[in-house]
């Protein structure tokens, strides 16, 4: 069963950019736009008249911000999907806290929107009850984000998901390792992580670690039937596989 038509508001001071949204987005089957505001007191006014599925979203506007309408659009029962777009990355971690869907960094483009508006569709289905039947590694396949903002020295970064060596949690906050040997912090949990990951490349090895199976380099054995792991890189890392999920582990690596 497919999702009706999906009503789309955009916000932003930008007219510009309202207009390159609403030239990537009406060419889109199943959407229907339902207005353009320049502001966030306008925006709160047609959101309320217009019932909208999901708003585009502006964050630096006068009056009102954009974080400052999500947090009042998040009390609404059920409030719009809200997707920020927006030119500066240092309020991602804001945006998440109003229980934002996503998050665009201008410019974007085809690709970007085309992500976001199935990512919103599946939402959307999922409120409904209507998802369309597939396997959890479908529906995975559709939604997985291939970038991550991240936080390090006080400044956000964006990791390609190819570059993570692994997710680990320690003194219950969640860190990310990077190929390279960097440590950045993030914001969700690390069931959260795991979910948001390809299955066919991260293994989850243990309560507290998930391992890119790309970077493993040795494996040996452990104590009561379980594993250690050692990554690729200069600095030698050693990562548990806990019995219970030693047998897992042969999903990704014959022997």
């Amino acid at each position: 069963m497919k999702v009706r038509n999906i009503r789309v508001l955009i916000v932003d001071d930008e007219k510009l950019i309202c207009e390159e949204l609403r030239s990537l987005l009406e060419p889109m089957d199943e959407v229907e736009l339902v207005g353009i505001c320049y502001n966030g007191n306008d925006a709160l006014a047609a959101a309320k008249k217009q019932k909208p599925d999901v708003i585009f979203l502006d964050i630096e506007m006068p009056g009102l911000t954009g974080l400052q309408v999500a947090d009042q659009l998040i009390s609404w029962k059920p409030h719009p999907l809200i997707v920020f777009a927006t030119a500066f990355d240092q309020f991602a971690l804001d945006a998440f806290k109003v229980d934002a869907a996503d998050y665009l960094l201008k410019p974007f483009d085809e690709q970007d929107i085309a992500r976001v508006m199935q990512k919103v569709k599946n939402l959307l289905a999922e409120r409904q009850g209507t998802h369309e039947k597939m396997s959890p590694a479908a529906r995975k396949e559709e939604t997985l984000p291939n970038k991550f903002l991240l936080e390090r020295d006080g400044k956000l970064e964006i990791v390609d998901s190819s570059s993570i060596q692994m997710v680990f949690a320690k003194d219950r906050l969640v860190f990310v390792r990077t190929v390279d040997g960097k440590t950045c912090s993030t914001h969700l949990s690390l069931q959260q992580f795991e979910s948001r990951l390809d299955p066919n490349s991260f293994f989850r090895c243990h309560r507290n670690y998930i391992v890119n199976v790309n970077q493993i380099q040795q494996l040996s054995h452990w104590f009561n039937r379980g594993y250690l792991l050692v990554l690729k890189g200069q600095e030698k890392v050693e990562i548990p596989v806990s019995r219970a999920y030693a047998k897992k582990l042969k999903e990704y690596i014959h022997f």
